[in-house]
């Protein structure tokens, strides 16, 4: 069994094993529904059931949903898939009506083929959460050579120990440039891979043997962008001083149609939640003051787009005047905080409030966490290109919330930094989407509360 998980896991495998278990959950599906509806099911040779299979192959294969060798956030992909089926039956819908509706009236009638593209969306979604999880265990893990600083090439393979279980080996690095002295010339290229500093200076004849290997299918990534290929974060602390000059994504922050559209969804799901929640919010209104007296709304002062500070509205969870000798970092069991604030933190319910801020366009439901202006000005000196995170809104919840848990210090706030990056970089209605979804996983699980 192993052995054939491992073989799935294979790049050109996994594609073959989505494609063969869509196409099967399509006939499958629609069989079954068939048989429901019209009690019978649609013969194997029926021309208009295959040309759905195409349609919806096809759409699926264009919209990205089997790409398999990058590796994604266990949520995105199966997400990204949830989503994509819709477009698919839309263009099928239209393909129908194209053609003429009689000749897949069996098909077509009866509801049969909206419910079986909703069961398709549940059933292709699960097989790719089922991958992302084959190829998490039983994958190849690539054994990577390391040309870079020993600093940050000792940070890179406690990382891929750590994360990965992938073995790396240091490589000598000399006056100059570097060596490639300890790489063999045999190397299976599927099985290895070779991360470069960008801060290095490689001379012609290293530059062309490392484009040699590459040009042999080997994996040769960049210092950044493996960390941003493979764990969706940016690494700032070793970034040269021109990344942000060279760097791919900032443009994201100007797109007008994207950045509309991000607005009428927060105006939308902010107001549904208010009215939806309204209960539950009048509720921690009442109790708040009764374990601690003071006020049930907490306002402070918090640093959102670029660089404008604006009032936050949250559920106080921690006792009135808990900072009336100055602002404290926020700490694990912090005394501070009550039984019934800990409760709202670690359902992240004291965040409610701020479904105003959005309201009032200072804030988005996803986005970087609005930091306060004390702790800012302390960061933006610590942290090299903290100050990037006010690029785009603060957000409720965001990539880097369901990350790591609150930082309590400078180092903290340099690894959520690492994932806030990545999410300016790579904002899309699909990456936020997900970002919602794992905020759901992380609520009802408690991870990463403090």
């Amino acid at each position: 069994m192993s052995r054939f998980l491992r073989i799935i896991s294979s790049g050109f495998a996994s594609k073959l094993f989505l494609l063969l278990t869509d196409v099967a959950g399509l006939l499958l599906l629609f069989n079954l529904v068939h048989m429901v509806r019209m009690d019978s099911v649609i013969p194997i040779g029926n021309g208009p059931i295959w040309a759905i299979v195409l349609i919806t192959v096809v759409t699926l294969y264009i919209m990205d949903v089997y790409r398999t060798e990058m590796p994604i956030t266990r949520a995105r992909l199966p997400l990204q898939t949830f989503l994509a089926v819709p477009v698919a039956a839309v263009l099928t819908a239209l393909f129908v009506y194209a053609l003429g509706v009689n000749s897949f009236l069996s098909i077509f009638g009866r509801g049969v083929m909206p419910i079986a593209f909703f069961l398709f969306s549940l059933w292709a979604a699960s097989f790719r959460w089922l991958l992302t999880y084959i190829n998490q265990r039983y994958g190849d893990k690539l054994h990577w050579f390391l040309l870079m600083e020993p600093q940050m090439g000792m940070q890179l393979q406690e990382d891929l120990s750590s994360k990965s279980g992938s073995p790396s080996t240091m490589l000598e690095v000399q006056a100059g440039g570097g060596a490639l002295d300890r790489l063999p010339d045999d190397l299976n290229a599927r099985k290895n891979g070779i991360i470069v500093s960008e801060t290095l200076t490689l001379d012609d004849a290293l530059v062309r043997r490392i484009s040699d290997f590459r040009f042999r299918g080997m994996k040769v990534l960049s210092y950044s962008a493996f960390y941003e290929r493979y764990w969706s974060r940016i690494p700032a602390a070793h970034l040269s001083n021109t990344w942000f000059l060279q760097a791919s994504g900032f443009d994201r922050i100007y797109d007008y149609v994207g950045l509309r559209l991000q607005r009428v969804v927060d105006v939308i799901l902010s107001l549904t939640g208010i009215i939806l929640l309204s209960p539950l919010l009048l509720l921690l209104v009442a109790l708040v003051p009764l374990e601690s007296k003071g006020k049930a709304i907490y306002k402070q002062k918090r640093v959102g787009l670029n660089g404008r500070v604006f009032t936050l509205y949250k559920f106080r969870s921690m006792v009135e005047d808990a900072e009336q000798n100055g602002p404290v970092w926020a700490q694990a069991n912090d005394p501070r905080v009550t039984r019934l604030g800990r409760f709202l933190r670690t359902s992240r319910l004291d965040e409610l409030p701020q479904l105003l801020n959005i309201l009032k366009g200072e804030m988005s439901l996803i986005g970087p966490r609005p930091e306060r202006p004390h702790f800012f000005n302390v960061l933006r000196k610590d942290v090299p290109l903290f100050e990037l995170r006010t690029c785009v809104k603060p957000g409720i919840t965001g990539w880097a919330q369901i990350r790591l848990p609150y930082a309590s210090d400078s180092d903290e706030a340099r690894a959520k930094l690492e994932y806030d990056l990545y999410y300016v970089m790579h904002r899309t209605l699909w990456f936020d989407l997900a970002t919602l979804l794992e905020t759901v996983r992380v609520v009802l699980t408690g991870a990463g509360a403090r």
